[in-house]
């Protein structure tokens, strides 16, 4: 019966196979490949030798890489705070919005931003840090506050406040619409009896809102560790990494060490542990989010 059913459906098979192989070929081949690279000494002058772990005592000794996992962890901090505060809150503002129709209106213009390519986006940030023609600079001196104005991404002190900073206000769209969504599932009951019980807007929040929307928050939080620790491209388009190793990430390190000093081994290793890294802090926040459903 099942070899029959699939035989009737050879058609819709047919139709998904060149998709699974897309997938296994430019998905999982490369990732099953790093993964043995990690254990090998692989450069650019010779083939692949197997070296066991001396790639990851490496790292150990890497004070380049030791310093980048400083400024990741600052990284990561502050954009697990811009992604599951700003949003929610105004996710909050917009659901109480006593006109349907603004509501839809601001909305739009919150999601507007998510059809420009993020790369655009990084560009224009760099025009507004721009040192001499730069937006911040010139509206700095514009109010007499010349004596702030600097180089923001070439000054040590501030390319990393400066980078943490790009996206302001940092309403992300996706974060926007998991949390209104998340809203508009709560039960129109539930809403009642807090208001016959008396709770204020605020009590309301702690109270119902913010507990109904771990799952929200639990997503948002997922998306937003792995994207951190990938996104080098950012990095490597403003600053390089620079100055110094200001802004200097784990995930930068490794493209560095692959293409341009051609030490494809090592730098399989490090993306194999930055992949672990990943894995650990989904499970760990998945774990920790669960057990706090439970016990609410």
């Amino acid at each position: 019966m099942r070899r029959g059913a699939i035989w009737r459906s050879r058609t819709s098979y047919l139709f998904l196979l060149p998709t699974f192989l897309f997938l296994w070929l430019f998905n999982y081949v490369p990732a099953l490949s790093g993964l043995f690279h990690a254990f090998t000494e692989w450069e650019t002058t010779g083939g692949a030798h197997f070296n066991g772990l001396d790639n990851f005592r490496r790292m150990a000794q890497d004070e380049f890489l030791l310093l980048s996992i400083t400024n990741q962890v600052w990284l990561l901090v502050a954009s697990l705070l811009k992604s599951l505060i700003v949003p929610l809150i105004v996710a909050e503002m917009l659901f109480h919005l006593r006109s349907g129709r603004l509501q839809q209106v601001l909305r739009t213009l919150f999601l507007a931003p998510m059809v420009v390519p993020g790369m655009v986006g990084i560009l224009l940030w760099g025009f507004i840090y721009d040192p001499n023609i730069g937006l911040l600079n010139n509206a700095l001196d514009a109010v007499g506050l010349h004596h702030l104005t600097r180089a923001w991404l070439g000054d040590w002190h501030t390319a990393l406040p400066a980078v943490i900073g790009i996206g302001f206000p940092w309403v992300g769209g996706l974060a926007l619409l998991l949390y209104l969504a998340g809203l508009n599932a709560i039960p129109q009951d539930l809403l009642a009896a807090g208001a016959v019980d008396g709770a204020t807007s605020w009590r309301r929040f702690w109270a119902i809102d913010l507990p109904l929307l771990r799952g929200q928050m639990k997503t948002i939080a997922v998306l937003t560790i792995i994207g951190s620790l990938q996104d080098f491209g950012s990095l490597l388009v403003l600053t390089g990494g620079g100055p110094g190793l200001a802004t200097h990430v784990p995930a930068l390190h490794m493209y560095f060490q692959a293409f341009r000093f051609g030490h494809y081994g090592y730098a399989s290793a490090i993306g194999f542990v930055l992949f672990l890294a990943t894995l650990a802090f989904t499970v760990a926040n998945m774990k920790f989010v669960a057990a706090a459903e439970e016990m609410g």
